[in-house]
């Protein structure tokens, strides 16, 4: 009885935790979607930062319009999804730029209805060397 009563703790346990994971980068991937503002956070001489946008959609689709590390006075287009490599911090994984210059695995720092924080930790390879990237958001 005892077996049989810690192996369904241990299923209810893994079955939270999995629903968590789960339930974290939905959340994450509702709130990212829509058109954020890159603010000027003195890191650039470009100016720049007064047009550039990211504009996340459902379907997995983000437009990064005039950001300095892409296009910078066009549109680029790549995707991305949310994932969760702890409870706590989300992630979202962006692919698909044609230079691969915003690609990478990203940390959200900050997620609120208004302002979104991200921290580019890693390229798609795994590579850390020279990935650190950092953006701050408002929504549109």
């Amino acid at each position: 009885m005892k077996c049989i009563n810690m192996m369904f703790k241990k299923i209810l346990f893994f079955g939270l935790v999995l629903f968590l994971f789960t339930n974290c980068s939905k959340r994450t991937e509702s709130m990212i979607v829509g058109v954020w503002e890159v603010e000027d956070v003195g890191q650039s001489a470009w100016q720049i930062y007064d047009q550039a946008t990211w504009t996340f959609f459902d379907n997995g689709r983000l437009e990064i319009y005039c950001d300095v590390n892409a296009v910078r006075d066009g549109l680029d287009v790549g995707e991305w999804k949310a994932f969760n490599r702890s409870i706590i911090t989300p992630y979202i994984e962006i692919s698909g730029y044609a230079d691969g210059s915003m690609d990478g695995k990203w940390r959200v720092e900050k997620l609120t209805k208004k302002i979104l924080v991200l921290n580019r930790v890693e390229f798609n390879d795994g590579e850390t060397a020279g990935a650190f990237l950092r953006r701050e958001f408002v929504k549109q």
